[in-house]
């Protein structure tokens, strides 16, 4: 009887054991299968995460390209404007010196460039130590040629007329190929060189 009891006693632990032992395995499995399904978490949200960056930096990237080709189309659009505004401005001053050209003031105007070129010559001359040019050419627009009396009496030195097809408003050029000298006082020129400081002082630039 005592035999039985230690042989029942013996087989209850053994029982107890692998009950202990099969309750730790199963808690080892279910350990094991959070860590893996954690990490599998894990990596899913890295993964995402990384996505959801690259997304984002594409993203900015799009719209950088878009802001910058919406600046260049604006630039654009704003150059253009300027240009013809200040196309149309030229044209009507163009317009308006023509009309000056023909009026009782353009005469003078046209004596006053003479003497000035001659007073160039002259100051060139002197420099060089040479003798008045007796290649002066003085060009005047095409319809002018009523204005080379007057003009020559202004110069109040020899030369001879051209007529240059460059000059549509009014003025007059004056070069000599001996003193390697020329000068600008047709009134496209003048008018010309006035479009840099019309942009800055109309507020036109684009900048």
């Amino acid at each position: 009887m005592a035999n039985e009891e230690k042989l029942a006693k013996f087989h209850q632990a053994i029982n107890h054991y692998a009950q202990e032992q099969r309750r730790k395995i199963e808690e080892e499995v279910a350990d094991f299968k959070k860590r893996e399904l954690e990490e599998a978490e894990d990596e899913v949200l890295v993964e995402s995460f990384h996505l959801i960056q690259k997304e984002m930096a594409d993203m900015r990237g799009r719209i950088s390209r878009e802001m910058a080709q919406r600046e260049i189309a604006g630039r654009r659009a704003l150059l253009e404007k300027r240009n013809q505004i200040t196309r149309e401005v030229f044209a009507a001053a163009a317009e308006i010196l023509k009309k000056e050209a023909q009026g009782s003031g353009y005469a003078p105007l046209l004596d006053r460039f003479a003497a000035q070129a001659r007073d160039a010559f002259e100051k060139r001359c002197a420099s060089a130590g040479l003798p008045f040019p007796e290649d002066a050419v003085i060009l005047l627009k095409e319809g002018d040629e009523s204005h080379q009396g007057h003009v020559q009496a202004a110069f109040g030195r020899p030369c001879r007329f051209e007529t240059d097809g460059s000059i549509s408003i009014g003025g007059l050029r004056a070069y000599s190929v001996s003193l390697h000298l020329e000068l600008d006082s047709a009134l496209d020129s003048l008018l010309e060189d006035q479009r840099d400081w019309f942009e800055e002082t109309s507020r036109l630039s684009v900048g």
